[in-house]
């Protein structure tokens, strides 16, 4: 008599079947995938959501193939490889003599079809391309917003405003002022509504969220220590964008790390 044919549940599904399965799955379903059992836990490997907080190009040398970005949520840089075409147009137009230099503190900034850097003295620099000849001009308007501050961030807001980070020496930020073009001035602002912006880098972004820990809040990175560089391919699968490392260990307790879910 043949012994009873033993059934197979769905813990005992070969890898492989598993592997195709979560292939097929939004990123954010992997948690309750690896949640199913210890089995299945091992098949998800980490992954970093680019959804959970906004991530920051961090710094890149013209001419590399490497792009990074920079993670407030995880401190991490990501680094992935990537064809400059994909993301830049370079002009043959260089103008010989520019008459003011970029600040070390934030990048140019595109506001209504201009170019604007900040000065130190809170007057703006701006440059229109239709007239490249003439490089930048510094306007008569705003002049000093009225704040002592040793650092600043130019950036345009989620509603179109050009706004400008102010912050002390130490590292903590005093004001966020917006720019009143009715009759160019600097106004102080008073709430985020709701909003979090994030600086501290070559890029500053406001952004409208959800997340009640971070709502009217300004998030620095914490570059106390230098953080780590993860390599990775930037991944978008059904509209949810996550940074994949080249190579993952898989745990082998089959945990799931908290930040990378």
């Amino acid at each position: 008599m043949s012994p009873p044919v033993q059934e197979r549940g769905w813990s005992s599904l070969p890898a492989d079947l598993l592997r195709d399965i979560l292939s097929r799955l939004p990123w954010s379903s992997h948690p309750s995938f690896a949640a199913t059992c210890k089995h299945w836990s091992t098949i998800v490997s980490l992954f970093y959501p680019a959804w959970i907080t906004p991530v920051l190009l961090n710094a890149v040398d013209v001419g590399s193939t490497r792009i990074r970005y920079y993670s407030p949520y995880y401190h991490k840089i990501f680094e992935e490889d990537g064809d400059w075409s994909r993301y830049w147009e370079f002009s043959e137009l260089i103008h010989p003599e520019p008459k003011v230099k970029a600040s070390p503190m934030t990048n140019p900034v595109l506001h209504h079809g201009l170019l604007y850097m900040l000065r130190k003295d809170g007057r703006l620099a701006v440059y229109d391309d239709r007239q490249h000849d003439e490089g930048f001009k510094i306007l008569d308007k705003p002049t000093d917003p009225g704040f002592k501050y040793d650092d600043y961030y130019l950036f345009e807001s989620d509603e179109g405003d050009l706004m400008a980070v102010l912050v002390d020496r130490r590292g903590s930020p005093l004001y966020v002022v917006k720019l009143n073009e009715d009759v160019m001035e600097w106004e102080k602002v008073e709430s985020l509504e709701g909003r979090a912006l994030f600086t501290g880098t070559l890029t500053t972004m406001m952004v409208k969220t959800d997340v009640k820990w971070i709502q009217n809040k300004i998030i620095f990175p914490r570059l106390h220590h230098w953080p780590d560089v993860v390599h990775c391919d930037l991944v978008d699968r059904e509209g949810e964008v996550a940074f994949v490392p080249k190579s993952t260990m898989v745990s082998q307790d089959g945990a799931v790390q908290d930040k990378s879910i």
